[in-house]
Protein backbone atom coordinates (compact mmCIF):
# COMPACT_ATOMS: atom_id res chain seq x y z
CA UNK A 1 0.00 0.00 0.00
CA UNK A 2 2.40 2.42 1.07
CA UNK A 3 4.62 2.25 -2.24
CA UNK A 4 1.08 2.49 -4.48
CA UNK A 5 0.48 5.72 -2.02
CA UNK A 6 4.11 7.15 -2.98
CA UNK A 7 3.56 6.78 -6.96
CA UNK A 8 0.38 8.32 -6.70
CA UNK A 9 2.38 11.30 -4.91
CA UNK A 10 5.06 10.85 -7.02
CA UNK A 11 2.92 11.42 -10.11
CA UNK A 12 1.15 14.41 -8.72
CA UNK A 13 4.41 16.30 -7.89
CA UNK A 14 5.06 16.59 -11.69
CA UNK A 15 1.95 17.19 -12.72
CA UNK A 16 2.20 20.23 -10.10
CA UNK A 17 5.86 20.85 -11.95
CA UNK A 18 4.01 20.99 -15.23
CA UNK A 19 1.32 23.36 -14.47
CA UNK A 20 4.02 25.38 -12.66
CA UNK A 21 5.36 25.72 -15.63
CA UNK A 22 3.32 26.44 -17.76
CA UNK A 23 1.56 29.35 -16.00
CA UNK A 24 5.10 30.84 -15.13
CA UNK A 25 7.41 29.46 -17.94
CA UNK A 26 9.40 27.89 -15.68
CA UNK A 27 10.03 26.55 -12.47
CA UNK A 28 11.95 27.75 -9.08
CA UNK A 29 13.39 25.28 -7.00
CA UNK A 30 15.18 26.24 -3.36
CA UNK A 31 17.76 23.29 -1.90
CA UNK A 32 17.04 25.68 1.64
CA UNK A 33 13.68 23.73 2.47
CA UNK A 34 15.36 20.09 1.68
CA UNK A 35 15.68 19.55 5.21
CA UNK A 36 13.50 21.46 7.27
CA UNK A 37 11.80 19.37 9.58
CA UNK A 38 14.12 16.34 9.57
CA UNK A 39 14.65 15.05 13.09
CA UNK A 40 17.99 12.61 12.62
CA UNK A 41 20.72 12.62 9.97
CA UNK A 42 19.20 10.09 8.21
CA UNK A 43 15.93 11.38 7.78
CA UNK A 44 17.98 14.15 6.94
CA UNK A 45 19.63 11.95 4.22
CA UNK A 46 16.53 10.33 3.08
CA UNK A 47 14.98 14.02 2.32
CA UNK A 48 18.56 15.03 0.10
CA UNK A 49 17.34 11.65 -1.65
CA UNK A 50 13.88 12.07 -2.09
CA UNK A 51 14.73 15.42 -3.82
CA UNK A 52 17.43 14.15 -6.20
CA UNK A 53 14.89 11.49 -7.33
CA UNK A 54 12.59 14.54 -8.26
CA UNK A 55 15.32 16.47 -9.73
CA UNK A 56 15.69 13.06 -12.47
CA UNK A 57 12.06 13.08 -12.89
CA UNK A 58 12.38 16.82 -14.01
CA UNK A 59 15.20 15.61 -16.70
CA UNK A 60 13.34 12.50 -17.80
CA UNK A 61 10.95 15.00 -18.59
CA UNK A 62 12.42 16.95 -20.87
CA UNK A 63 13.30 20.35 -18.20
CA UNK A 64 17.10 21.76 -17.63
CA UNK A 65 18.73 24.30 -15.41
CA UNK A 66 18.12 27.65 -17.51
CA UNK A 67 21.14 28.80 -16.03
CA UNK A 68 23.57 27.91 -13.21
CA UNK A 69 22.09 27.43 -9.27
CA UNK A 70 23.19 30.53 -7.74
CA UNK A 71 22.40 31.42 -4.24
CA UNK A 72 20.26 28.64 -3.72
CA UNK A 73 17.95 29.53 -6.44
CA UNK A 74 17.62 27.11 -9.64
CA UNK A 75 15.58 28.57 -12.44
CA UNK A 76 13.95 25.40 -14.37
CA UNK A 77 12.66 25.40 -18.08
CA UNK A 78 11.61 23.06 -21.10
CA UNK A 79 14.43 24.34 -23.52
CA UNK A 80 12.58 24.68 -27.47
CA UNK A 81 9.21 25.16 -25.29
CA UNK A 82 7.49 28.06 -24.56
CA UNK A 83 5.03 27.71 -21.75
CA UNK A 84 1.25 27.76 -23.17
CA UNK A 85 0.07 30.64 -21.09
CA UNK A 86 3.00 32.61 -21.65
CA UNK A 87 2.23 32.51 -25.36
CA UNK A 88 -1.08 33.36 -24.97
CA UNK A 89 -0.01 36.43 -22.76
CA UNK A 90 2.41 37.41 -25.59
CA UNK A 91 -0.94 37.12 -27.92
CA UNK A 92 -2.76 40.24 -25.69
Amino acid sequence: MDEDWRRVVDGQWLRDCMEEWRDWGHLVMRAKWTMDGATTLAEAAARFRERADELDDLARAGFELDQPVNDDYAFIVRPGEESPMRLVEEDE
